[in-house]
């Protein structure tokens, strides 16, 4: 048989083209940017990035290697022994990065500057485009002020947005409860910051740790675990893109008010998770507390885990990273620990920080 010359790719029916660049890396896509006017329309084309970014999904890890910039690590959960450790730096221009949250693709992170704690910047690292973003207007009432700030990063669909929120708490002393606190939203399309109602809820929760746990965005909304009331009740806060209020989510009917103190909002696929030491809970149908489902993680405290871990959930399977690169693989339907790997044994020196997904979308509307 003759090799397929390049007259006979040309031949192909578009509609085979579109669905072969469907399928494709979007590495690769951004160099095919270049083989015509026509599949450079074709693969900038909003319809097109979102079609692409649900037929091809990959997660990748972003660590941070000898306290420097974030890197980017491919991340196959169907087969953790093929993780790439060939890392790159997200931003080698940006220097040292914090990461606070991810969606479709694009990464919200902070400039670690002692001199400027605000500095945020939004960025695609699978295209490399980056956006600064100016500062949200929270600076302390005072020099006697120190200000502590919870983070979110999501989608608003309504408006067809990328929106950031911060929560700000502004201290005398962290030996006493903030004494203030405001909410910014910073709208990436508009590139301006608002100022919504205040949360209901404390974010704070006397918890410095706590601060650095950023929103989960699940169902067009952002998630922490907060509390209310004069007995601090710890509750799943969510937070609205699109109506920017928040409100209470109801939790599952078994689980007490212990239990929530040591957990965390995680996703679970598309859906809402609580995890809670050797437990999952999925919420199967967003706001509906019957709808939750407890996933029981067997042989969790016989394993070494030096923090809670980031939790990715694909085809039945339950994915544990934890921050010192150790990463195991648990088989939901066969209830056990199905395989796993120590990726520091070749990357020496770094910390996992989050998780993305690979995708064309642009930090930059034009």
């Amino acid at each position: 048989m003759d090799p397929v010359t390049s007259d006979a790719v040309t031949e192909l029916p578009p509609e085979i083209i579109t669905v072969i660049l469907h399928l494709l890396p979007a590495k690769s896509l951004g160099r095919f940017r270049c083989v015509s006017k026509h599949w450079l329309t074709q693969i900038t084309n909003p319809q097109f990035i979102k079609t692409h970014q649900s037929t091809l999904n990959r997660h990748h890890m972003l660590c941070n290697h000898h306290n420097t910039s974030l890197y980017s690590l491919t991340f196959n959960p169907h087969h953790l022994n093929n993780i790439n450790n060939k890392n790159k730096p997200m931003d080698p221009h940006v220097g040292m990065l914090i990461f606070h949250g991810s969606c479709n693709g694009l990464v919200l992170a902070c400039k670690d500057d002692a001199i400027d704690t605000h500095s945020l910047v939004v960025g695609n690292p699978t295209t490399s485009e980056f956006v600064n973003i100016p500062e949200p207007g929270c600076e302390a009432l005072s020099n006697m002020l120190d200000i502590d700030i919870v983070y979110g990063f999501g989608y608003d669909a309504a408006s067809d947005d990328y929106k950031v929120v911060t929560v700000s708490y502004y201290h005398y002393s962290y030996l006493i409860p903030p004494n203030d606190m405001s909410v910014h939203v910073y709208s990436v399309r508009n590139n301006t910051w608002t100022q919504p109602v205040d949360s209901p809820f404390d974010h704070s929760d006397g918890n410095v740790q706590n601060m650095h746990v950023p929103g989960v965005f699940v169902s067009g909304c952002l998630h922490w675990i907060a509390c209310k009331g004069e007995f601090r009740v710890p509750v799943i806060a969510a937070f609205s893109l699109a109506d920017e209020v928040f409100r209470e989510l109801p939790l599952p009917g078994s689980v007490g008010v212990e239990s929530m103190r040591g957990c965390k909002v995680v996703v679970v696929g598309e859906k809402l998770g609580m995890f809670l030491k050797d437990e999952v809970w999925l919420m199967n149908e967003y706001g509906v507390r019957e709808s939750w489902l407890k996933i029981r993680i067997r042989g969790f405290d016989e394993i070494p885990m030096t923090v809670d871990p980031t939790i990715i959930y694909e085809d039945g399977k339950i994915v544990l990273v934890s921050d010192d690169g150790r990463i195991r693989m648990y088989d939901v339907e066969k209830e056990c620990f199905c395989e796993s790997v120590d990726i520091s044994r070749n990357v020496k020196g770094f910390k996992v920080k989050g998780v993305y997904v690979e995708s064309l979308v642009s930090p930059k509307f034009r």
